[in-house]
Formats: structure tokens, C-alpha cells, sequence
């Protein structure tokens, strides 16, 4: 199985909430950069405790992109396959 993870940046502009700097590009990659790495995190867990195997990797943005159907404001980040371990 492969997870992709996707950040949709215009929901920064649409953030209930305000923190400061939120508005600046640098600001919100650092977010959805700490963000993808605790869900990874999580997953690696789960997988572990599940006898599973799970590689956390580079892809093809562009292609996964084109594929998942993505809206401009939509960008692929990293993408984890998880599986059973040979």
C-alpha cells in the first residue's frame, strides 16, 4: 500500500485560528513538513506493531499529482509504502 501525503496550502488562508507568521510561505512549509513527518512517525509505529514493513520516500510529485487529481493549490510532499517485509 502507498500513502501519499498532500498539502493543500489555501487551507492556511482559511485557518480559524492565527498564529503568527501563518501567512508566510517558509512558516506554513515548516508546519506541513513537521506535520508529514509525526504522521509518518505514527505509521512506522503502527506497521512495527502490526508485523508490517514501511519505507518513507521520494516520489514522482508531478506524476502523483497528475494521478490523484490535485488542484493547483494541492502538492504532493512525500509519499510511505507499507507492506508486508520480504
Amino acid at each position: 500500500m502507498n500513502i501519499f501525503y498532500v498539502v493543500d496550502i489555501s487551507r492556511y488562508a482559511d485557518a480559524p485560528f492565527q498564529e503568527p507568521g501563518l501567512r508566510d510561505p517558509e512558516v506554513q512549509r515548516s508546519y506541513y513538513y513537521v506535520a508529514t513527518g509525526l504522521i509518518a512517525g505514527n505509521v512506522y509505529l503502527f506497521a512495527a506493531s502490526h508485523g508490517l514493513g514501511a519505507w518513507f520516500h521520494n516520489c514522482n510529485r508531478s506524476q502523483a499529482a497528475k494521478q490523484l487529481g490535485l488542484g493547483p493549490q494541492q502538492r504532493v510532499l512525500f509519499a510511505q509504502s507499507v507492506g508486508y517485509p520480504a
